[in-house]
């Protein structure tokens, strides 16, 4: 009889036990869930026509192609750190293309989701990004900003029926121009390019037809 009272009375305490042990497991699991779900995060956008390398503390390089995105868990309370660099094309030979955009960023990670857009900017400098369709049945060499002080002759050529084929990026002003020449030595214009310009990709669609050169 002593030993049934015992094991009586073990099995009521663990009785009374389990229940709190079952509520403290349920805690501690619902606040690691909440840690996890208030985790502030960073959301960086590819707004740009060309891909961007983006390493985010130190992580690993992801490679953003246009449009794309990627989030990425930040370090509550401390300050984080950005690095982007946009791929530049580059012509056949090996040549590089256009200007290079890119910026280190320090984040902090007070709130929930910080977001940040690769824009056509490197400072407070804006650029934009030429898209040629060539409608002309000739290779085209491609001038920016040709009758400016920032005038930059393209060491790429654009081929015939290419349709928005991306030449890099240049200095935006209010009046930049893109200027187009065939073999023939004709030429063709578009002038007051920078209200053209997309705010946030400074993409400017440009179609020249064989009309347009003389």
């Amino acid at each position: 009889m002593h030993r049934r009272g015992a094991w009586q009375a073990l099995a009521s305490r663990r009785g009374g036990v389990l229940p709190w042990l079952v509520v403290l497991l349920l805690v501690i699991l619902g606040f690691i869930a909440w840690r996890m779900a208030t985790r502030p995060s960073l959301v960086v956008v590819n707004a740009l026509v060309l891909p961007a390398d983006v390493r985010i503390n130190g992580a690993e390089t992801r490679r953003l192609a246009p449009g794309d995105s990627v989030q990425q868990p930040l370090l509550r309370g401390a300050l984080n750190t950005l690095v982007w660099e946009m791929v530049r094309p580059v012509t056949r030979g090996g040549v590089p293309v256009g200007a290079g955009l890119g910026a280190s960023v320090v984040v902090g990670a007070d709130g929930k989701r910080a977001r940040h857009v690769l824009r056509a900017m490197r400072g407070d400098t804006a650029y934009f990004a030429p898209l040629i369709s060539n409608a002309t049945g000739l290779p085209l060499r491609v001038r920016v900003n040709a009758g400016l002080a920032a005038a930059e002759e393209c060491p790429c050529e654009v081929p015939p029926a290419a349709l928005r084929a991306p030449i890099g990026y240049y200095r935006l002003f209010q009046n930049s121009t893109v200027e187009v020449r065939d073999s023939l030595g004709r030429r063709a214009i578009f002038r007051d390019l920078g209200p053209q310009a997309d705010p946030r990709s400074g993409a400017v669609g440009l179609r020249f037809s064989a009309a347009d050169l003389r």
